[in-house]
């Protein structure tokens, strides 16, 4: 039997710093403009899809 990763996540983006931790990178805004930006640019970088989860956390997501 084999197992693979078919989704994970690559990143966290968020404005709240007491919300998030973990293993995944974790990039910190100051506002929603620049959080959409990191995210924006995350997403082409890596490859990834950008996901809401809160007004204030974004996380940047592999699906393969």
């Amino acid at each position: 039997m084999s197992v693979s990763l078919e989704k994970y996540i690559l990143a966290v983006i968020t404005i709240n710093r007491q919300r998030v931790g973990g293993g995944a990178p974790v990039f910190y805004a100051d506002e929603e403009k620049e959080l959409e930006q990191i995210a924006f640019t995350l997403e082409k970088i890596l490859d990834g899809i950008a996901h809401e989860i809160t007004p204030d956390t974004l996380i940047i997501v592999k699906h393969s």
